[in-house]
C-alpha cells in the first residue's frame, strides 16, 4: 500500500485571508491522500465564527476530518485536524500534560480505512516555549504510538534537534533537517515520522506564501504482508 502524506501549519488561515480554498488547492496540488493540519480555528472570533475546518473539507470535497481541540479561545476552540481521502474508523484525542500558564497541547490519533488495511495516524503540535516542556511531550508521543502495530505522526514539533525524535524505536523521518519548513527562522521544525513496516520513499515542500510554514509531504509505502484490519 502507498499513501502521500502532508503536515501543514495553516496559521489558522492568517496568510490567505481565511480562503480556505487556498490551503485545498496546496494540498491538491501535491495529491495528498492524509493531511495533518496545525494552528486550526473552529468558530473562534479570529476567523469571524466560521468552522474554517469544514470549509477545507468541502473545498477539497472530502468528507472525512476531525478536529482535536487543544485549547478554548476566543470563543471558539484551537487546535490541530486530520484530514483524509479515506474513511475515519475512529478518531480520539489526548492531552498532553502542560502546566499553566502555558499553552495546551494535545495529539490526535485517527483510524482510517484505506481501502481495507488499517492506518493509523497520529498528528500533532508541540509547545514552542521550551525543551524541557517538548521533552515531556516526545516522551507521551512515544508511549501513545507505541500502542499500535505500526503508525504515522506529523506535526510542527517546533524544534529541528533530530535527537529529540530519538524516543521512538526505529522510526523514520521525511525532514531530517533537510527542508526548512519555517523560514523564518530557517529551521525545518516541520516532520513526518513513521514506523517500520511503513517506509518513506519520496519527499518534498510545496514553496509558496499560504502560510509561514511550508507544506511538507512524503511518500510512504507499507510491504504486502503486513495486512492489519480497522
Amino acid at each position: 500500500m502507498k499513501i502521500r502524506v502532508v503536515s501543514y501549519n495553516i496559521r489558522h488561515g492568517h496568510d490567505v485571508e481565511l480562503d480556505m480554498s487556498l490551503i485545498a488547492a496546496d494540498i491538491l496540488s501535491v495529491d495528498a491522500d492524509v493531511v495533518g493540519l496545525q494552528e486550526v480555528d473552529v468558530g473562534t472570533s479570529r476567523v469571524h465564527g466560521r468552522d474554517t475546518l469544514c470549509e477545507l473539507a468541502k473545498a477539497l470535497g472530502w468528507e472525512h476530518y476531525r478536529f482535536c481541540r487543544a485549547i478554548d479561545f476566543a470563543g471558539g476552540g484551537y487546535g490541530t485536524a486530520i484530514l483524509s481521502r479515506f474513511p475515519i474508523v475512529s478518531f480520539e484525542q489526548t492531552h498532553f500534560d502542560v502546566p499553566a500558564p502555558r499553552e495546551g497541547r494535545a495529539v490526535g490519533h485517527a483510524v482510517i480505512d484505506a481501502h481495507g488495511e488499517r492506518v493509523d495516524f497520529f498528528n500533532t503540535h508541540l509547545s514552542y516555549e521550551s525543551n524541557e516542556l517538548r521533552a515531556g511531550q516526545f516522551a507521551a508521543l512515544a508511549d501513545l504510538v507505541a500502542r499500535t502495530p505500526a503508525w504515522v505522526l506529523t506535526g510542527d514539533f517546533n524544534t529541528a534537534d533530530l535527537g529529540c525524535f530519538a524516543v521512538f524505536d526505529k522510526a523514520s523521518l521525511a525532514n531530517p533537517n533537510r527542508y526548512p519548513t519555517f523560514p523564518a527562522s530557517g529551521e525545518g521544525i516541520d516532520n513526518i515520522v513513521c514506523s517500520a513496516p511503513w517506509r518513506i520513499t519520496d519527499t518534498g515542500v510545496l514553496q509558496n506564501h499560504h502560510s509561514d510554514h511550508l507544506l511538507l509531504w512524503a511518500d510512504l509505502q507499507k510491504t504486502p504482508y503486513e495486512r492489519s484490519t480497522p
